[in-house]
């Protein structure tokens, strides 16, 4: 990414951090907060625990305040990225101030190859275009250890929570003109398994899981790859 582009994503990452909310945005993130400690911790919980061997060494790419880190963090090796330096304080609130935490740009993760036994996030790539994300994933592989694993939650158009979304931004913004954008534009949401499991492909992954149910009240799709 080019690097006036990465200061201006950087910049509007630490003002959605830290900009005191309308009152829409306000419950939003307070429904936001509950959804994920409640249901999509226990679910991300479930996936770590079942791909990765107790005390392996992640990367929680795109970490944001991680809420979701809580359980994971008392039995792996985790250390967050983010490009929010906003972000990452919260991520010490929540986490603890002793939590490893890396701030850089998730195109340019400043560590060796072959660094980590795999990399998570959750509702991290719909934010970035096809071509992005595709340098995206070139950079997981390189700093992936030989079968390291990628668990990615990523949600798909036809998914509840988008759907929802869309509406009440109608609602808001179309027949209210409040102009109020409750969350970042995702410019890639999933549209169906093949198509992930083509991009993965073309970047050096096998798709070995790919999960839409009710567990997480058919919010995410899981994608789970190994690297080739």
């Amino acid at each position: 990414m080019p690097k006036e582009k990465t200061l201006k994503a950087e910049k509007d990452w630490d003002k959605y951090w830290k900009t005191k909310k309308t009152t829409s945005q306000a419950i939003y993130r307070v429904i936001a907060s509950f959804y994920r400690q409640f249901i999509i911790k226990g679910l991300l919980n479930y996936f770590i625990e079942k791909e990765f061997e107790k005390e392996d060494v992640l990367l929680h790419a795109g970490s944001g305040s991680g809420q979701v880190d809580e359980n994971i963090g008392k039995t792996f090796d985790i250390t967050a990225l983010d490009i929010s330096a906003e972000a990452l304080k919260l991520y010490k609130v929540y986490n603890g101030q002793n939590s490893k935490t890396l701030k850089a740009s998730i195109f340019d993760i400043p560590v060796k190859d072959s660094s980590f036994d795999g990399i998570y996030n959750l509702g991290v790539h719909e934010h970035f275009t096809g071509s992005e994300n595709t340098k995206i994933f070139k950079e997981y592989r390189r700093i992936l250890k030989p079968n390291g694993k990628l668990v990615l939650f990523w949600p798909p158009r036809y998914g509840l929570s988008v759907m929802f979304l869309n509406s009440l931004h109608f609602v808001l913004n179309d027949l209210l003109r409040r102009k109020v954008r409750l969350h970042p534009d995702e410019v890639s949401l999933i549209g169906s398994k093949k198509q992930v499991e083509s991009l993965l492909k073309d970047c050096g992954f096998k798709l070995t899981r790919f999960y839409f149910g009710p567990r997480d009240l058919f919010t995410y799709c899981v994608v789970v790859a190994k690297k080739l």
